[in-house]
């Protein structure tokens, strides 16, 4: 089920990679085309996570936190939601608004999975 509805988010064009992640950096499900990229990228990600959660409050299933990250090759968007966090790889090129959207659309989806 996380698999298939994580798959949405790949169909997306530009997208490198896709995982669900728990609050600690711990890998639920990943799709990445350079798998060695994903265990960094969600370890990075949960604890930019705890940061901005100790500054501005913890993120809930009702108010989740949602930023994105540019570099100068990628753009890193994430979700995170009372118990686990969505991370998305793109390419700078990426459709932003269609992939907020989807990533959006998905994190609901899994929440009662997860």
């Amino acid at each position: 089920m996380i698999k298939t509805t994580l798959e949405k988010i790949m169909e997306i064009g530009g997208v490198k990679g896709v995982e669900a992640i728990t609050k600690d950096g711990l890998v639920i499900e990943k799709l990445f085309y350079e798998n060695e990229t994903s265990d960094v990228l969600g370890a990075m990600v949960a604890k930019i996570n705890r940061e901005m959660e100790m500054t501005i409050g913890r993120s809930t299933d009702e108010l989740p936190i949602f930023s994105t990250i540019y570099t100068d090759k990628h753009e890193v968007l994430f979700i995170s939601k009372e118990k686990f966090i969505i991370v998305v790889l793109a390419e700078k090129n990426v459709n932003i608004g269609a992939l907020i959207i989807q990533i959006k659309s998905v994190a609901s989806l899994l929440q009662p999975h997860i």
